[in-house]
């Protein structure tokens, strides 16, 4: 037994001496911070593609340990270390607990101060109004689609708006209130997250009215007050508004994800990964579409995704946002991105970024 306590004695002096060196390993990384950020001078501050490159080497050079917890931790340093040199503010959804609030410190961690609104258009005006630095914004759900409110706020930004990363979170809804399941009248929720819950909430609340709210958190926050009302939000939501969680994973699909776009103004961030949006449009005429698309498909461009929406004053025409794989500055993208431009009406690159996003076949 004596020998057992010496042994614990000796491990716990050795954590301990560990965990001294890494403290002073953390205040020597936040000084050299602050040294790039003086060298830097009015140069961007948050550089995502190098983060990521930081964080897979780091998680190369440890291969033993969990790549997900690695990438959490060095993420949270980074974070740290980029706010010494400006603590960015961040316009997102909100409030307080929402699946935005979550993907936004899975982009950048918690080193940053939240400026929660309350749709996608006051996300982009709060930055190009300069109360935000930088702004996150949802663009897809594997379930319910494109999130139409972004594409339509993102074209009615200026040419200086950008897309500077991209996160996909997993999204796991559960249902919290103040009161029983049993006493349960009314549930209240975004509108497409109580349509990713729709099959659980006939089966279990059939009764019960389905009412949208403006996001997930703003249904906790009513469900908190509002006795025999429930929400659909996240496990987050339901902790910051102090209400019992009743039933967890009750969205329909196990699979369910939602991309995000992390968004700023151009000279913010350098423009470079391994993703690529634009936005373009074409003459209304038989053939137009696919012959803008021609170039890339010569190319041997790898398209993601494509969505239209209508012009605004201009009826039956249409807007279309396109996702490719590649960076705009490669130069096989490069030369079919500008032969595509012959080809339309308009197109604006809205950025190139690094996406934590699998492809398959990529």
């Amino acid at each position: 037994m004596i020998e057992l306590k010496d042994r614990l004695y000796e491990l716990r002096t050795t954590i301990d001496e560990l965990d001294k060196g890494i403290a002073e390993l953390l205040a020597r990384r936040v000084e050299t911070a602050q040294e790039i950020g003086r060298a830097k001078g009015d140069g961007p501050i948050y550089d995502p593609a190098r983060e990521e490159r930081i964080i897979r080497r780091f998680s190369e050079m440890n291969p033993g340990l969990d790549r997900e917890s690695l990438s959490t931790i060095h993420k949270e340093i980074i974070s740290l270390c980029r706010s010494v040199q400006g603590r960015p503010t961040v316009a997102c959804m909100g409030p307080e607990g929402s699946y935005s609030q979550q993907a936004m410190e899975r982009a950048l961690g918690s080193s940053i101060d939240p400026l929660f609104v309350s749709g996608p258009r006051e996300v982009f005006r709060a930055v190009e109004t300069g109360r935000a630095s930088l702004g996150l914004v949802p663009v897809e759900n594997t379930v319910e689609g494109t999130v139409y409110a972004t594409l339509d706020g993102f074209s009615e930004t200026g040419p200086e708006m950008t897309v500077i990363q991209e996160v996909s979170l997993p999204i796991r809804h559960v249902l919290a209130s103040a009161s029983p399941l049993s006493e349960i009248k009314r549930v209240v929720s975004h509108p497409q997250a109580l349509a990713q819950c729709r099959l659980w909430l006939e089966e279990k609340l059939p009764g019960a009215k389905k009412e949208p709210v403006a996001t997930t958190s703003h249904g906790a926050a009513i469900a908190s007050s509002e006795p025999g009302t429930a929400a659909v939000c996240s496990a987050k939501a339901a902790e910051v508004n102090r209400i019992e969680i009743l039933s967890r994973d009750i969205q329909d699909r196990s699979h369910n994800r939602t991309r995000f776009w992390v968004v700023g103004p151009k000279g913010s961030t350098r423009s470079e990964g391994e993703k690529t949006s634009i936005l373009f449009s074409v003459p209304h005429r038989s053939g137009s579409l696919l012959g803008a698309l021609d170039p890339l498909r010569t190319a041997g461009v790898n398209l993601t995704a494509i969505q239209s929406r209508p012009m605004q004053g201009n009826p039956f025409e249409y807007l279309f946002f396109l996702d490719m794989m590649g960076s705009s500055s490669d130069p096989e993208i490069s030369d079919a991105l500008e032969a595509m431009r012959r080809s339309c009406l308009s197109m604006r690159v809205l950025g190139s970024y690094p996406s934590d996003i699998v492809v398959p076949g990529k």
